[in-house]
């Protein structure tokens, strides 16, 4: 295959912006599909505090940049910055991936596709609870909507936080609530839960030892619930330790990650993203 075309005038950049980025795997990913393909480009981490956002859209215009990743904290807040948002990003309210259409920028949401590829081989959920209410918490509720789950309840640490998450939705055959976490309405919502799923980044490296919820929490949960982290660094989470502990079927989050950048990496080069490269440049990272 040889390695990554050499840097030249006709170089592609691609990238994630987010803030901050020490935990990301996205440029080993994106770097081996690239190379695999035998695309000129590259893909680099560029970290953007917020207040930097508006600088960082417009120079992908200037450039220009042929496509971005997006990540916390700006899934939401970047959505007025682009020219279009695609349907499904729309009603998601959240936007993970930028692509160049000419002179346009447009929005995209694959995450919710890569939820889709978490849920893989378990029974749809009629009963979910959502830890958090953030950009991926949007993409997960519409991926569960979209495979038919019926109730599903967000813990959130800010009362009210999942009105705009319920609202973008717009899915009235779904029951949704919001609970505090430690209220006895979440305790009510984990011991009805089929599948519990956390957006929140509480878990993820350098803070490893950290857990959204403890093992009396997880004690409420029926035995046939799973419970899916979206952290994927470190790969086994303490919730996902403490999930387990109880027998219950535990998944991180890598899956996602690759699918939906392999959505993205589609969306930008119209080329099939090389699984094989991509399991062969993760061998190995997360357990350093």
């Amino acid at each position: 295959m040889g390695g990554m075309p050499g840097i030249d005038a006709r170089t592609q950049l691609f990238g994630l912006i987010g803030y901050p980025l020490g935990h990301t795997l996205s440029p080993p990913l994106h770097n081996a599909a690239l190379a695999a393909t035998g695309v000129n480009g590259v893909y680099l981490a560029l970290p953007t505090p917020p207040e930097r956002l508006a600088e960082a859209i417009a120079a992908m215009r200037a450039w220009p940049v042929a496509g971005l990743n997006v990540t916390v904290p700006h899934k939401v807040t970047v959505m007025p910055l682009l020219d279009a948002i695609t349907p499904e990003a729309e009603r998601i309210g959240a936007v993970n991936t930028i692509a160049r259409d000419g002179d346009r920028l447009i929005g995209h949401n694959t995450d919710f596709q890569g939820f889709l590829a978490m849920l893989h081989g378990l029974p749809v959920p009629e009963r979910t609870v959502i830890l958090g209410a953030g950009g991926s918490s949007r993409a997960v509720a519409y991926a569960l909507v979209s495979a038919g789950t019926r109730e599903i309840t967000f813990a959130v640490r800010r009362p009210g936080a999942s009105q705009e998450v319920v609202t973008a939705m717009a899915a009235p055959a779904v029951r949704w609530s919001e609970a505090a976490f430690g209220s006895a309405d979440l305790n009510a919502a984990l011991d009805s839960a089929d599948l519990l799923v956390n957006t929140t980044p509480v878990g993820m490296a350098p803070h490893a030892d950290a857990s959204p919820l403890e093992a009396t929490d997880l004690a409420r949960l029926p035995t046939h619930a799973a419970v899916l982290d979206l952290i994927y660094n470190p790969s086994e989470t303490r919730l996902m330790r403490l999930a387990k502990a109880r027998g219950l079927d535990a998944r991180h989050g890598l899956p996602m990650l690759i699918a939906q950048a392999a959505a993205a990496f589609t969306i930008w080069t119209g080329r099939q993203a090389p699984e094989t490269a991509w399991q062969n440049a993760l061998h190995g990272i997360l357990e350093r």
